[in-house]
């Protein structure tokens, strides 16, 4: 299907690699980009048709380092979409001709790199690339390329398709991989270490934490053997003070299921926070 298409588009290029992960075939492809523009669009996705269009449209105005819009998960066994990220948020955003994340740090709870399109010229000043050999490569990334874009633009609707339920996604094969429940901590690592270059004043501390807790419940609760249980709390535990844990707990934007986790995080019993979700998976199992 590639070789039909180049044979009636000279602009398209087909570059073969051993498969060496989503990073590589990223970078591989940003080196090998000659337009104004970079957009990625992972394999089991899609997007809208006026997807590139608008986003360019947008970027041309406003002389975006980076314009990201909206996107719909795509349920693969029923067909059913539903917006994700937060429409009356990114309808705001798209009043503003352009902002930066320090002006609206809640942009970095964005995490992606296929829901927009970035300036080249900006990606390769700023000397960026794509974590290689890792899962959730994206979140840092997003992190280094939101927080350095001196203009950021949103196009508020959702012109993205993330599919679920294909068996085949990142998310579907971690409940069986643990190696990919310790990627995610290590790119919070490097994320934690680019906040302390470029937050000097502690800006975007409180986001970051807010995505590390809250996705960290996630991938703790998937950790079926004790050992790497135990390895994983305390990693967790050693990225938040107990002060800021202690603080989270009173805020209303955490759900109940977080604060409970964050509590355990406190009190440093990952023998308790175990039990805990080894019941919640024998409740699942028996379809209570």
């Amino acid at each position: 299907m590639l070789e039909q298409i180049q044979a009636r588009d000279e602009r398209v290029a087909i570059i073969t690699q051993k498969n060496k992960g989503l990073g590589a075939a990223r970078n591989v492809g940003m080196s090998a980009a000659k337009g104004k523009y970079l957009v990625f669009v992972d394999s089991d996705d899609f997007i809208e048709k006026t997807m590139l269009e608008k986003l360019y449209q947008k970027a041309e105005s406003s002389c975006a380092d980076v314009v990201l819009c909206n996107f719909q998960t795509y349920d693969e066994k029923t067909g059913a979409t539903k917006v994700y990220r937060d429409d009356e948020f990114y309808k705001y955003l798209a009043q503003k001709q352009t902002f930066t994340a320090k002006a609206e740090p809640k942009i970095l709870l964005s995490i992606g790199v296929w829901d927009r399109i970035y300036r080249r010229a900006f990606v390769e000043q700023n000397g960026l690339k794509n974590p290689e050999g890792v899962i959730y490569e994206d979140a840092l990334f997003s992190y280094q390329t939101l927080i350095l874009a001196k203009r950021l633009a949103v196009v508020s609707e959702p012109l993205y398709f993330y599919r679920k339920n294909s068996g085949q996604a990142i998310t579907d094969k971690e409940v069986y991989i643990d190696r990919y429940k310790f990627d995610f901590l290590k790119n919070s690592r490097e994320i934690r270490k680019f906040l302390r270059i470029e937050d000097q004043e502690g800006r975007f501390l409180d986001v970051f934490e807010r995505y590390l807790l809250t996705n960290a419940l996630w991938h703790q609760s998937n950790i079926v053997q004790y050992r790497r249980f135990q390895v994983f709390f305390k990693k967790i535990r050693s990225l938040v003070t107990k002060k800021q844990l202690i603080r989270y707990l009173k805020d209303k934007e955490f759900s109940w299921k977080t604060k409970v986790y964050m509590l355990m995080l406190i009190l440093e019993t990952p023998l308790v926070c175990y039990g805990l979700f080894f019941w919640k998976r024998k409740k699942r199992k028996r379809g209570v």
